[in-house]
């Protein structure tokens, strides 16, 4: 059994992404692994308005990140939280997969002509250890 980090948005629309990042971790446990999304956890006992509490926040999600076998990436929207922890697994040399927000994998040999890719997320992508 393997331990994924569910990295997805948090910020923008909150109540819609945290369903997301729920339903992107119960795919992840139905195949047979352990989902680790702190963005629904943390935030139930951390105000994500409070800067410190939300940076502790951002820091025991890396710390969770550092004991997983893999980082699964959900969408093409890359919030600022996100940037940080994509920057902490290339870091850490995490295999990196990419999917899109319907659960589908993205294509890593095409990802450089993928309209649904900005110049923002191919460079966020570039180093990382990607998995197909």
């Amino acid at each position: 059994m393997m331990k994924i980090f569910i990295c997805s948005p948090y910020q923008g629309n909150i109540e819609e992404n945290k369903k997301k990042a729920a339903y992107y971790a119960k795919i992840v446990a139905k195949a047979g692994n352990v989902p680790v999304a702190p963005h629904i956890y943390f935030p139930t006992f951390l105000d994500e308005k409070n800067p410190n509490e939300r940076m502790t926040g951002i820091e025991m999600g890396l710390e969770l990140m550092d004991t997983c076998d893999m980082v699964y990436v959900f969408g093409f929207e890359i919030t600022e939280g996100m940037r940080f922890e994509l920057e902490h697994a290339k870091e850490m040399k995490k295999p990196v997969r990419l999917y899109d927000r319907n659960f589908e994998q993205i294509c890593v040999k095409t990802l450089p002509i993928d309209d649904r890719a900005s110049d923002e997320y191919r460079s966020l992508i570039k180093g990382q250890k990607l998995m197909r």
